[in-house]
């Protein structure tokens, strides 16, 4: 059964591109919003195990715990995201094929989530962002070879590995970095999505 990382750094340095738009606490507050409907999305998959969340933050450990998931702790400090994964795919050792999903996803829904998985019987599987550089999604069948590459045009290099495919899914391609970027989710956002809920609160949404 395939294992979900969900990496998300200190919710101190989270989303700092958003800072012309939202005050440090509201970034704050949207970061766990969207990793709140991520979780959700994940959770709603049957065919996948319980998360596993890879962060820094106690406060996220704490969430990630009362939402159901495992939680593998980052050292604080660590700002290498590829070292963190294989950190936690090791400490798993286990033999299920691995799955890491970007925590800033607020449109992936369990059908997306599906369709990544249905392409996963190849070796490797890609989601590359709506601006074709980063990975969104990264599908990993064998957790013996697990070698993360993220970082500025990570989907290029993950789909060099043999075998690997690519999987363009619209409600997973769209992470929020930027104002333009959270301008867009907001516009296609479920109104029930805690994304959506916080984003009323902070007056970015119509009631």
């Amino acid at each position: 059964m395939p294992v979900p990382l969900v990496p998300l750094k200190a919710l101190a340095q989270a989303k700092g591109r958003l800072a012309p738009l939202l005050a440090p606490l509201q970034r704050r507050l949207l970061a766990i919003a969207m990793f709140e409907d991520v979780v959700a999305a994940l959770q709603a998959v049957p065919a996948l195990d319980a998360p596993v969340v890879v962060s820094p933050d106690r406060e996220v450990w704490r969430r990630a715990d009362a939402m159901g998931c495992r939680v593998v702790e980052e050292p604080p400090g660590a700002h290498d995201l590829n070292g963190a994964l294989a950190t936690a795919a090791a400490a798993l050792r286990g033999r299920d094929p691995l799955l890491v999903v970007a925590a800033d996803l607020p449109l992936a829904s369990a059908a997306g989530l599906e369709r990544v998985l249905e392409a996963a019987q190849a070796p490797v599987a890609v989601v590359p962002s709506h601006d074709g550089g980063g990975t969104n999604v990264l599908a990993w069948r064998d957790p013996a070879s697990f070698a993360p590459s993220f970082g500025p045009d990570s989907a290029a290099r993950h789909l060099t590995v043999p075998g690997a495919v690519r999987v363009d899914e619209p409600g997973l391609a769209l992470d929020v970095d930027t104002a333009d970027d959270l301008r867009l989710v907001a516009e296609r956002l479920d109104p029930a999505l805690v994304t959506a809920r916080r984003l009323r609160d902070l007056g970015m949404l119509s009631q």
